[in-house]
């Protein structure tokens, strides 16, 4: 019955066209005068509601092509209203020639056609409709007084026929229909696709009128009649545009800009439940692989949870064995898939993860040459995400998660959460293969928490650590620094209460969640503020973290900073060193619902910026305090020198104040900004 019932509309729609073109014929043959008046009367009444459709909905309406066409059609039907009136045998306006409907018409069709032609330039650009609506109230009073009063509108009509004038513009209104159809089509992500259907067809029948109009010699000949029927057409898909569709479809005409606006504001904003969704998750996940040193544990939680998160049909964790792939753990696989070894052939999509060392993202695995086929079609799977699990440059693990729809496939955000869970299982791995050792687990940790780029696009960077815990040589501050974006860099260096294996877990949660929520695009102080939700229920009663989220942005040299407890940043410029006083917020993990407050500084190139934890300033020899005088002044002698020199200078100042004794860890970060390109 659905297929049915579009093809019975299009039969009577059709039957009705047919009627209505042998009555209009009919109409002619017995009347000319009343086959022209039904043909304009007709383009007049669309006009006419055309312009009321939108006028009254204008407040809603975001379209300015739509709003300015609306207030010129008005003025064009009041133009083709005077035709009309003024038409041979009408007798409504005596006394005027029988060249005043032709101008009347070569003046309404110009206007139409400039309309048109404007219309696509005032998209985005924030009308004035009562401007606009005097402006072509303006135009059809100096249209009527060139052809009414003052009488120097050009002759289109005299006794040989139509002049050339006449017919040079009809020219020239057909060229402008076609350059408004061309510019029409370039905006076309403005319109709902059949509106702009409709409105295209209008305009390319509009230039079949035109031209029809502009060869015919009988007024009772073909060519006339055909200009009448396109004519009468070109109005008609007018009205189906406009008109019709914004009575039975006001989302496509009238409100489609709010419409696209408030989608736009709804996937977004589903987008943004999704990552901080994924984020609460991974730091969950990263709370539970570290809350046991257990490989095997490690590995089935993290499968567990992943595979949940991302809504995975099936999931595996495959760990190097000689020149395969073991699978070591599964989720919602066959029992026979657990201990198999997959070869070069069989396991093709996780050597492909493990040489290039990159998340491998199929949808259709049956036709991807980088899957085995026969194993898709076992396992029953179409969509594959598989993750290398990597620790000091080699591949140890694949974490591969499996879609049996093919309706369905994994997205960006999960890719991503996957890639930062694959980090968290290579520290958990890690930690629990070296547990023998702590001073080897420190080494570990410190090497995933505290790795730090010499450089990132735009910007050099320095760092410097020291534990206060002398076996370990690790503890509770950290720091991170990674691309946002093309332009953008973010640096974070913070420090959880406490020192030692204890403090450093801890510190593991604190820089995964904030890395985690860095996947937002947010500023500092919504990063921060979305984490401490997250650390308030992941982080033990009476443990909490201060730390300082940076974002460089290497065009402008402009930097972001929002502190959470954290010592107040420097900054060095060839004419000296500055402390900035930063906007004190609370520390992370203990209140919730708190709102945290940004600032900024500039950075030329070759500035440099510099942020610390508090173990420097608070440094002591017996009770004195190594202070933010020698901090400034250390620095201020470093003014000219790059970010490695500066914290390893200003770490060896403090080593050197304190006789290397330390009551709390130390973590320094430099940045300076490169030459831009």
């Amino acid at each position: 019955m659905d297929i049915r019932q579009p093809k019975r509309g299009t039969v009577t729609g059709a039957i009705v066209a047919v009627t209505v073109l042998v009555l209009l014929y009919l109409a002619r043959t017995e009347s000319y005068l009343l086959f022209h008046s039904i043909a304009e009367l007709f383009a007049i009444v669309v006009s006419a509601c055309v312009f009321m459709v939108i006028w009254n909905s204008r407040r809603f309406v975001q379209n300015e092509y739509l709003l300015f066409l609306g207030v010129a059609s008005l003025a064009i039907a009041c133009v083709d209203a005077a035709h009309l009136f003024t038409y041979k045998g009408m007798g409504i306006l005596p006394g005027t020639s029988l060249d005043t409907p032709t101008q009347l018409w070569i003046a309404a069709r110009s206007m139409q056609a400039i309309a048109l032609v404007i219309a696509p330039g005032m998209l985005g650009r924030g009308l004035d409709l009562r401007r606009v609506a005097a402006g072509w109230t303006l135009a059809v009073m100096l249209v009527f007084a060139t052809i009414f009063w003052w009488r120097v509108f050009p002759h289109c009509l005299d006794a040989t026929g139509l002049t050339g004038f006449k017919i040079g513009a009809e020219y020239v209104i057909s060229a402008l229909f076609i350059t408004a159809m061309v510019l029409l089509r370039r905006n076309a992500e403005r319109f709902q696709p059949n509106v702009l259907r409709l409105l295209f067809w209008s305009l390319a029948v509009t230039v079949a009128s035109e031209l029809c109009f502009t060869l015919y010699s009988d007024a009772y000949g073909l060519l006339n009649l055909i200009g009448h029927y396109t004519r009468i057409l070109a109005v008609y898909l007018l009205y189906k545009a406009i008109i019709e569709t914004a009575l039975t479809e006001p989302n496509a005409v009238l409100f489609r800009e709010l419409a696209q606006a408030n989608t736009a504001l709804s996937e977004r904003e589903s987008r943004i439940r999704r990552e901080a969704e994924l984020a609460q998750t991974l730091g969950a996940i990263d709370a539970e692989v570290s809350s046991t040193l257990d490989l095997d544990e490690i590995l089935r939680r993290a499968l567990l949870g992943a595979a949940e998160a991302v809504h995975a049909d099936s999931a595996a964790i495959s760990l190097r064995e000689d020149d395969g792939w073991r699978v070591s753990h599964i989720y919602q696989l066959p029992a026979d898939s657990l201990g198999r070894l997959l070869d070069e052939v069989t396991g093709r999509h996780l050597f492909f993860a493990a040489e290039s060392n990159t998340p491998l993202m199929v949808r259709n695995a049956l036709a991807d040459p980088r899957v085995d086929a026969g194993l898709a079609t076992r396992l029953g799977i179409s969509g594959v995400l598989t993750v290398p699990l990597s620790s000091a440059g080699r591949v140890f693990g694949i974490l591969s998660f499996h879609l049996k729809s093919v309706d369905r496939e994994f997205r960006d955000t999960d890719r991503e959460f996957a890639m930062r869970l694959a980090t968290s299982l290579a520290l958990a791995f890690e930690n629990a293969r070296q547990y023998a050792a702590q001073r080897e687990i420190a080494d570990t940790l410190q090497g995933a928490m505290l790795s730090f780029p010499d450089r990132l696009p735009g910007v050099e960077l320095g760092h410097a650590y020291r534990s206060a815990d002398e076996l370990a040589k690790i503890g509770g501050d950290f720091y991170d620094a990674f691309e946002i974006d093309e332009h953008r860099v973010a640096i974070v260096l913070g420090d959880v209460a406490g020192k030692g294996i204890s403090a450093a877990a801890t510190s593991s949660i604190v820089r995964t969640t904030l890395h985690a929520f860095s996947l937002i695009d947010a500023t500092p102080s919504e990063v921060l503020a979305s984490a401490n939700e997250a650390l308030v229920r992941l982080l033990p009663d009476g443990i909490f973290a201060t730390a300082t989220y940076a974002v460089i942005d290497t065009r402008t040299g402009l930097v972001d900073l929002c502190s959470a407890g954290h010592p107040d940043p420097y900054v060095c410029t060839s004419t000296g060193c500055a402390r900035h006083d930063a906007l004190r917020n609370g520390p992370l993990g203990i209140w919730p619902d708190v709102a945290f407050e940004q600032f900024r500084i500039m950075l030329h190139p070759g500035d440099a910026f510099i942020i610390f934890s508090d173990g420097l300033p608070d440094a002591r020899r017996d009770k004195e305090f190594f202070g933010e005088d020698r901090i400034y002044r250390t620095l201020d002698a470093l003014r000219d020198a790059g970010p490695q020199s500066i914290v390893d200078t200003l770490m060896a100042e403090v080593i050197a104040f304190s006789r290397d004794v330390h009551t709390d860890d130390i973590a320094i970060v430099a940045a300076s900004l490169t030459q831009r390109q």
